[in-house]
């Protein structure tokens, strides 16, 4: 006596390909700005990077991605990339302004 086994249950609609979508775009774009914002256009860029950290980081606290990481570390060199760039403007600006009182007290 030999019995066969059932058949396999049948697919879900809509193809069944998995349930899971990840929202990772977010994170990699805060990792790839942050480090591009230490070597080109550091303004623009840094708060890019910031934008984007927060925003893969609750992507991550939600569950939609799992690259919370990478937009963590692309906010916190958006913020350090935007610090440094502040601090080179004003150091710029005392520079010139230095420089242009002492050329003119002859």
């Amino acid at each position: 006596m030999s019995t066969t086994p059932p058949p396999p249950p049948p697919m879900p609609a809509g193809g069944g390909g998995g349930g899971s979508t990840q929202d990772n775009g977010s994170g990699t774009i805060a990792l790839v700005t942050g480090i591009l914002s230490f070597f080109v256009c550091p303004i623009v860029l840094s708060i890019v990077a910031i934008v984007f950290g927060k925003k893969g980081m609750a992507a991550a606290a939600a569950g939609t991605a799992d690259n919370g990481g990478q937009a963590k570390a692309g906010y916190i060199m958006g913020i350090i990339s935007l610090i440094l760039a502040i601090i080179l403007i004003i150091l710029y600006i005392i520079l010139g302004a230095a420089l242009l009182s002492s050329g003119t007290s002859s």
